[in-house]
């Protein structure tokens, strides 16, 4: 028979659910309450305080830390009951340095580690709250004092044994205090460096999706749908400064037979082999697209219709010499192209395309493997009068 499961102990409070202040104060008051409660007690001792003293001193600086983190882990608010826990460390401070009679050392620590966190949590305005707090501690002991007494001795000497107590307590509390800023800041710098990092991948990555929504995947050429997009940007431009544009409207003759004879595969490659050509041909002002199937597309920005009719010869002569290697094929083809000019032929980007388009049709028409301008239609003369 196996043995019954045994539950695993469930906690009240994890970590996690302790918040930061909460635990960062529980070490510091424990360990700063402890080297203070030291110090304190050498200066009872020195004074030969009574028993009861030492009790009161012992559940201060030993139970009371464990008591401000009890009450704080438990309540709604954690912060806020920490927050409260200072103010407390204030009064008790007060109370402890009024009682003993303003000893110097033990005065100052007392109050200087009061005054960092009010400042630290609270900023210049903690200074009230301190102010406050550790007055009225004072007041209730130095009433407390008269009204047992009738007197309060103020004895601001201490033992070099305390002050010496008292400065090793500070210097602990202050490099712990320092070490915690000091890590709070690294986790700060590597949370926005990693920040950072992301912000620029998914910047990286909207660019990258954009480019890829606007460029042919086959060849790397923009697409039809970046051409219009630009083409009419283009238009504007060269329209406001009166400068001349062409495009060119390119089809690779009989592609239907490579695909037919050598396989799609073998068609892209002769796809590409035209992009990769293109590219060489253009300039980083000119803009290559893959239109659609075989048919490719070239602006050429402020390029007059001569010099357009000159590249894009000098684009089918080159591509009629390119020989296109797929696996063992090897082949060759033409092209056609149709060449249509702003202002020229058309001024909007649709009339633009279009006489291009027309133009193509008539280079395929002629025979393919020839560059054809479009040709404007002649202006309609009116009739002639009686």
């Amino acid at each position: 028979m196996s043995e019954p499961a045994v539950p695993a102990p469930v906690r009240s409070k994890s970590r996690s659910k302790v918040h930061w202040l909460v635990r960062m104060n529980r070490r510091n008051r424990s360990v700063f309450y402890a080297m203070l409660g030291v110090a304190i007690a050498s200066h009872l001792w020195f004074k030969g305080a009574s028993p009861l003293l030492w009790a009161v001193m012992a559940v201060q600086f030993a139970a009371y830390p464990q008591f401000a983190y009890w009450r704080a882990v438990r309540a709604k608010h954690q912060r806020a009951a920490e927050m409260q826990n200072l103010a407390l460390d204030s009064v008790f401070g007060g109370l402890w340095a009024g009682f003993l009679g303003l000893p110097l050392w033990l005065s100052f620590s007392l109050i200087i580690g009061n005054s960092i966190n009010m400042v630290v949590f609270y900023d210049l305005k903690g200074l009230r709250t301190l102010l406050l707090t550790t007055c009225g501690g004072i007041a209730l002991a130095a009433g407390g004092w008269l009204a047992l007494t009738g007197t309060w001795p103020i004895d601001p000497a201490t033992h070099t044994v305390t002050g010496l107590l008292c400065i090793a307590a500070l210097t602990v509390y202050f490099v712990a205090f320092a070490h915690d800023g000091y890590v709070r800041a690294m986790d700060q710098y590597r949370a926005n460096e990693t920040l950072r990092l992301q912000f620029e991948e998914i910047q990286s990555l909207q660019t990258r999706l954009r480019d890829q929504a606007l460029r042919d995947p086959l060849t790397g050429l923009f697409n039809r749908r970046q051409l219009d997009a630009v083409l009419a940007l283009e238009l504007e431009r060269c329209r406001e400064a009166g400068a001349p544009l062409a495009l060119l409207m390119i089809d690779i003759d009989h592609f239907k037979r490579i695909n037919d004879t050598h396989g799609h595969p073998a068609g892209d490659a002769v796809l590409q082999a035209l992009a990769r050509l293109l590219k060489r041909h253009v300039r980083p002002q000119d803009l290559a697209c893959r239109h659609g199937g075989e048919e490719f597309v070239l602006l050429l920005v402020e390029t007059p219709l001569p010099v357009a009719l000159e590249r894009a010869e000098a684009l089918r002569k080159a591509f009629q010499a390119l020989v296109v290697r797929h696996g063992e094929v090897t082949m060759s083809a033409t092209l056609s192209c149709g060449v249509a000019a702003f202002p020229q032929h058309a001024t909007q980007p649709l009339t633009l395309t279009a006489c291009a388009d027309q133009a193509l049709y008539q280079a395929k028409l002629q025979g393919r493997n020839r560059v054809v301008v479009h040709e404007a239609e002649p202006a309609r003369q009116p009739p002639a009068t009686a």
